[in-house]
């Protein structure tokens, strides 16, 4: 019975030794990177509130009437290919990230560390949350230039509300994020 508790306890001292020397140390400096890259507000308020006066004129004025449907057409391909981020801004392996924040989250609750453990669980759902506006603007994005082809002014004018109060939630999204790391850099110092 004796061994066995040795063992234990050992294993155990083996655990917290590798997490406060290696880990800690290791995610510090990860977090400490990604903190320094986050930049918050990310999307301008002037920029927003252009793109909200820019859906109520639309909308009353239908203006996209009165434009011919092959300069809607060159207009919405001429934004497709402008702004159209890269494959990789959308498929990003989620799970290999969420594994991540899982084998992180065990490891420092077994040490009772449950404030990091808590923390990085709040990073993870921010970053699902920030993945979710990336791909729903993006939608948002293509059923716009749809709009525009079809000369549907009131559709059009809906779809900038939407990608305006997308931006809202992403600068929000972002501020927790920051918040979020910044708490975590503490703990972990």
């Amino acid at each position: 019975m004796l061994i066995i508790l040795v063992a234990i306890i050992g294993t155990y001292g083996v655990i917290y030794v590798a997490v406060t020397n290696v880990l800690m140390p290791s995610d510090l400096d990860t977090f400490k990177s990604e903190l320094s890259t986050v930049q918050v507000p990310v999307n301008n308020d002037s920029s927003i509130k252009e793109m909200e006066n820019a859906a109520a004129y639309t909308e009353s004025a239908s203006s996209l009437e009165y434009v011919s449907p092959s300069e809607r057409s060159a207009v919405a391909s001429s934004m497709r290919i402008s702004n159209t981020p890269p494959p990789e801004f959308f498929n990003q392996n989620l799970e290999v990230s969420d594994q991540f924040f899982s084998y992180r989250m065990w490891a420092y609750t077994l040490i009772f560390r449950g404030d990091i453990s808590n923390e990085l669980k709040n990073i993870s759902s921010t970053h699902e949350e920030i993945s979710r506006l990336n791909n729903e603007t993006e939608s948002l994005n293509q059923k716009l230039y749809t709009d525009m082809e079809k000369g549907d002014s009131k559709a059009y004018a809906e779809d900038l509300k939407l990608i305006a109060d997308n931006l809202k939630q992403y600068n929000t999204a972002m501020a927790e994020l920051k918040n979020h790391l910044e708490t975590l850099v503490n703990l972990l110092e």
